[in-house]
């Protein structure tokens, strides 16, 4: 399934072996992963992900989630932004993601060992980046055909070969894919990082002169909003693991008018309004690069 690449737009522009071709413009995951609306979903994204155990017990004993959480997700942004925009430099923010993860093991609190570097939970949070562009896409963007889907996986697998992810893991095929997630969402557990993610509002910005308890009042919402996101598009078993009640006809006419309203105005906003400044400022440099190539047909 790997194929070394040596990426060139002209012969006198050389560039190091990659494991697999970074993505490039008119790429899905070049419209999707620095589209605003992916906000939408992210919670849902973030849940999946540390619902996994080895995953939410590193998280919970490592990461800076609370106590720095803008820090975290500025950090956060930026890596993912490499990652899909990076160009020939993917490979490099997957190399320092590894070195950063090295370090990132213990034993959680039912005794078992943990690695954040552990090849299924490293695939498993590659895995929730999957699942979450193909409902973001399909149910709040412009959809896919069935041959967008494809491309959209083979993205994907390029972008996982390129971070890090160990071919031997690596689903080949979406049927693989999904037999995967079913397995493993089987063992998804509710956790501590499950619930502050889905209740709690994140600490207040330094130095920022408003009560605690008015940003709690005003995040009050917006977690409702993502509760019920979650509520509508997971599996009725998960959603009952998870301590998530079953969404009312109100609640689904309201998800699926978000949906509705995040298309009708979303699909047709120009690239400078819908996309982060950080993944504009990295589009543009990527595309300088006379390495970079462009996906073979563009999306939309």
């Amino acid at each position: 399934m790997t194929v070394t690449v040596k990426l060139a737009a002209f012969d006198e522009v050389s560039a190091p072996a990659l494991p697999a071709e970074p993505l490039g413009p008119g790429s899905i995951l070049w419209y999707a992963a620095g589209d605003l609306r992916i906000f939408l979903v992210a919670v849902r994204a973030l849940m999946f992900q540390v619902a996994y155990p080895m995953v939410g017990a590193g998280v919970g004993e490592h990461s800076v989630y609370k106590t720095d959480p803008y820090g975290r997700l500025w950090r956060t942004s930026q890596s993912v932004t490499r990652q899909v925009y990076g160009g020939v430099a993917s490979a490099e923010e997957g190399q320092r993601l590894i070195r950063m993860h090295a370090d990132i093991k213990g034993t959680d609190d039912q005794g078992r060992r943990y690695h954040a570097l552990n090849p299924e939970a490293y695939l498993w949070v590659h895995a929730t980046m999957y699942e979450t562009y193909l409902l973001f896409l399909r149910d709040f963007g412009p959809g896919l055909t069935e041959a967008q889907e494809q491309q959209l996986f083979e993205e994907w697998q390029r972008m996982g070969l390129l971070i890090g992810v160990k071919e031997s893991v690596l689903p080949r095929t979406q049927d693989e894919f999904w037999s995967m997630w079913a397995r493993v969402e089987d063992t998804l557990e509710n956790n501590y990082v499950v619930q502050d993610l889905l209740h709690t509002a994140p600490r207040k910005p330094p130095y920022t002169p408003l009560p605690q308890a008015f940003l709690d009042w005003l995040a009050r919402p917006l977690l409702r909003r993502q509760r019920e996101v979650i509520a509508v598009t997971v599996s009725p078993e998960l959603r009952g693991r998870f301590g998530l009640p079953t969404p009312t006809a109100r609640t689904e006419r309201r998800v699926r008018a978000m949906m509705r309203r995040s298309r009708l105005v979303g699909n047709h906003l120009p690239d400078f309004v819908r996309l982060a400044v950080l993944a504009q400022l990295t589009m543009r440099k990527t595309r300088n690069d006379p390495r970079t190539r462009p996906a073979a047909t563009r999306y939309p």
